[in-house]
C-alpha cells in the first residue's frame, strides 16, 4: 500500500505543475457541454427585441461574455485548488475528468 500513496504522491505533483492548463481544460469542456444552454437562454431572452440588438447581444455573449467566462472561472478554480492538499491533487484531476465524461455523455457531446 505504501507503493500506492508514493506513485499518488509523485503523479499529484506531476500534475501540480499542469495545473492552470488542467484548469483551462476543464473550464473549456464546461463552455462546449453547456455553451448552447446559454446561447439558448440569451436568446429566449432577447427574443421579443429587434434584431440588431438580438445580433448585438449575441455578438457581446461570444466575444466577451464567454471570455470572461473562462477567465474568472478560471481564476476561482485555480484559486480553491489552493486551499487543498496537495497530496489528493492526481485523485481530484481524474474525478473530474470522469464527471465532465459523464456530463458530456448525458448531453451526447463525446
Amino acid at each position: 500500500m505504501e507503493w500506492f500513496f508514493a506513485m499518488n504522491s509523485d503523479l499529484s505533483d506531476w500534475f501540480w505543475d499542469y495545473r492552470q492548463l488542467l484548469v483551462t481544460s476543464w473550464i473549456a469542456v464546461i463552455l462546449v457541454i453547456y455553451g448552447g444552454k446559454l446561447n439558448a437562454l440569451v436568446r429566449r431572452v432577447m427574443q421579443p427585441y429587434h434584431f440588431l440588438f438580438r445580433m448585438v447581444a449575441f455578438i457581446l455573449l461570444c466575444t466577451f461574455g464567454y471570455g470572461a467566462i473562462a477567465i474568472y472561472g478560471q481564476l476561482a478554480i485555480n484559486f480553491g485548488l489552493l486551499h487543498i492538499k496537495t497530496d489528493w491533487f492526481a485523485g481530484i484531476v481524474i474525478l473530474v475528468y470522469l464527471v465532465l465524461s459523464v456530463l458530456a455523455e448525458r448531453k451526447r457531446q463525446a
